[in-house]
């Protein structure tokens, strides 16, 4: 008999709150639509036709989220993407920090 591995994939939670992201490295910001969350990341999708996420980059996000008549700013990382949608995983403030210094140092190169 097997036993059962625990789930390592956080909740997801569907919703369809807009959000801003702003890509670090780039000017401005887009609008997006998050199609869940969850504690450790989330989907959006660019509502913006002319924007698409890359794998790899790095951003802060705006979720005004009504129901709770809260803001939350959180960083993240895009870990896939697909046309205009991405899967990010959310980023404390040191792994930021750190994988913002390997960007800088290897843009430089």
């Amino acid at each position: 008999m097997q036993s059962e591995q625990p789930s390592t994939t956080a909740k997801r939670y569907n919703t369809q709150e807009f959000a801003h992201v702003e890509v670090y490295g780039q000017t401005g910001r887009v609008l997006t639509k998050m199609g869940n969350l969850s504690a450790s990341g989330a989907f959006f999708e660019s509502l913006n036709d002319k924007f698409k996420f890359k794998k790899g980059d790095l951003a802060r996000v705006t979720i005004k989220l009504k129901s709770l008549n809260k803001i939350h700013i959180v960083d993240c990382e895009v870990v896939w993407t697909k046309g205009s949608a991405a899967g990010v995983q959310f980023l404390k403030r040191e792994e930021l920090q750190e994988k913002l210094v390997q960007f800088l140092f290897h843009k430089a190169d």
